[in-house]
């Protein structure tokens, strides 16, 4: 099946953008910072910036309405994956920069604290896509996006005034971010299912 030439040009500034954002925080941020990228809290909210990506591609892909549960289901996975190995190319560029520009004196990430809040950053990724998801299902894609911005605009704010403590509370915001994602995910199906859509069909 041939690919519409809209989708390749969207595709290709996709890449570019991501390539860019991969430059800029797995590069030139790390080298800038040296070890001090290594800081808990900073890994933490690199860590968390899944959602940043993951969130726009679900209320976007959600703006035709799937025609099953498992298709809506698959394009939340497939978003929130996405997010996370952008988020994977950061820290990985990061560690990577900071070996090569402070040799000598490396020293490796807490990696017990960073595989929690890469989980935190997944969970939480996987929440709010679902989120997006059922808003633009249930209201439109721009109720979605103005939802989300408050969102993203209190955690900004969260994370100026408390972020220190934002490697202390993954364990909970893993079990929230969890009970939130099954929910918006449990009232994204019973909207498809009123709206006359089975759970069958691709994803």
């Amino acid at each position: 099946m041939e690919i519409p030439p809209i989708k390749i040009k969207r595709a290709a500034r996709n890449g570019v953008i991501y390539a860019l954002l991969i430059l800029a925080f797995g590069v030139a941020v790390p080298a800038r910072k040296g070890l001090g990228f290594f800081d808990p809290t900073l890994l933490a909210a690199y860590a968390c910036l899944g959602t940043v990506f993951a969130v726009p591609i679900t209320a976007q892909k959600f703006e035709k309405r799937p025609a099953s549960f498992g298709q809506a289901a698959g394009w939340i996975a497939r978003a929130v994956l996405l997010g996370e190995l952008v988020v994977a190319a950061m820290l990985g560029c990061g560690v990577a920069t900071v070996f090569y520009t402070s040799r000598g004196g490396f020293f490796w990430p807490d990696l017990e604290t960073l595989g929690y809040s890469l989980s935190l950053g997944a969970a939480a990724s996987l929440a709010l896509a679902s989120l997006a998801a059922w808003i633009t299902v249930e209201f439109s894609a721009g109720a979605a996006r103005m939802a989300l911005r408050l969102i993203f605009l209190g955690l900004l704010v969260s994370f100026y005034l408390r972020g220190q403590w934002l490697t202390a509370v993954t364990g909970p915001g893993i079990l929230i971010s969890a009970m939130a994602a099954a929910t918006f995910l449990i009232l994204l199906r019973q909207r498809l299912k009123q709206l006359g859509l089975t759970t069958a069909g691709s994803c």
